[in-house]
């Protein structure tokens, strides 16, 4: 018998590639086939349609936060060599991720999906701020930048 944290991975990992096979389309039907459950039990576990697209994109960002956030780049790098190695981790995890170019176009006009998206550009733009400030006190940024500005350019372009 599944335990319920098994069945809700199945089923968040149905709805990734019904998504992607789908082109960031999905029915219930479809992933609950998939993970080989009944339509009921993924509507227990997600609630609705866009409760489970939500938690797709919840599960995409957690990687996301820990590289962004420090918590896979060594603090003992100086900033300049850290940032490198946060950037091209960044970059790495957006063309391995096969939700990203969907979370990124279709996906990003879903109400359901920029909620979630909300909540972690929030924490994203805060750190990286933060950090673009760290950077300016070591000198290896212009302090006429506008650490929130900056780091939003690169969010943003980074996205693009």
């Amino acid at each position: 018998m599944l335990k319920k944290r098994d069945t809700a991975d199945l089923l968040l990992e149905a709805a990734e590639d019904e998504l992607t096979a789908n082109d960031g389309q999905m029915e219930m039907a479809g992933v609950a086939k998939r993970a080989g459950v009944s339509v009921g039990l993924a509507y227990h576990h997600f609630g609705s349609k866009a409760g489970l697209v939500a938690a797709v994109v919840d599960k995409f960002y957690g990687p996301l936060r820990s590289i962004s956030l420090g918590k896979e780049i060594p603090l003992d790098l100086d900033w300049s060599a850290r940032e490198r190695a946060r950037m091209e981790a960044t970059v790495d995890y957006f063309y391995s991720n096969r939700l990203a170019p969907l979370i990124s176009g279709r996906l990003a006009r879903e109400p359901q999906v920029l909620d979630i998206e909300r909540v972690h550009m929030q924490a994203l733009l805060a750190s990286g701020t933060q950090n673009i400030r760290q950077g300016q006190k070591h000198g290896v940024v212009d302090e006429t930048l506008d650490p929130k500005v900056t780091v939003s350019l690169l969010m943003g372009g980074l996205r693009l």
